[in-house]
């Protein structure tokens, strides 16, 4: 044929993707059934937002402290570093498990674990359809629950674009049931 047909057919428009956070009881579970290693992979991406393959390239040197307290160097995509600060707890924990290798999640290979082997060791522990980018997704919604500066989030997530961002935010039913009564007229 010489023309092509679909060009006569409607451009049906992709619909944005649905944010996806992991459910609390998701998230406490897999924590649960997890080891030590599998456990600090879930909190890193349930609790400080990292992408699988940021987990997998953490090392010594990434780790930093001043006078607010520890933050983590994350090499995210398309080669950007940012700034993630850490709680204190999570903080001790990466530092406990880190010892004194350079790596945190180092290969028998040598170098770090692939991101691939990351997100298998989480796949292990958490249930059905859930991963570690739904805990991503986790940390973005109960984050922007927080704080409401949709920002900051950003900023944590490493995205260039705050539409990105609002993609990884759920919002919750109670907030939509508050914003519908306060339209109601008894």
């Amino acid at each position: 044929m010489s023309e092509n047909i679909s060009d006569a057919l409607p451009k049906v428009k992709a619909s944005e993707p649905a944010p996806r956070p992991a459910p609390e009881n998701v998230y406490r579970v897999s924590l649960a059934n997890a080891d030590a290693r599998a456990r600090l992979i879930l909190r890193l991406a349930g609790e400080a937002g990292l992408r699988r393959g940021e987990i997998a390239q953490i090392s010594k040197d990434d780790l930093t402290r001043d006078l607010m307290g520890y933050s983590l160097r994350v090499h995210g995509k398309g080669g950007k570093v940012r700034t993630v600060p850490l709680t204190e707890p999570l903080a001790r924990v990466l530092i406990d498990y880190l010892g004194r290798r350079y790596w945190l999640f180092p290969s028998p290979a040598g170098g770090h674990l692939t991101p691939r082997h990351v997100g298998k060791l989480a796949s292990k522990v958490m249930p059905d359809i859930w991963t570690l980018h739904t805990l991503r997704h986790r940390f973005a919604t109960v984050t922007y629950d927080g704080t409401r500066d949709l920002i900051v989030i950003q900023q944590l997530l490493g995205h260039s674009s705050v539409a990105t961002t609002q993609r990884y935010i759920a919002t919750p039913q109670d907030r939509l049931r508050q914003a519908v009564a306060v339209a109601t007229v008894v």
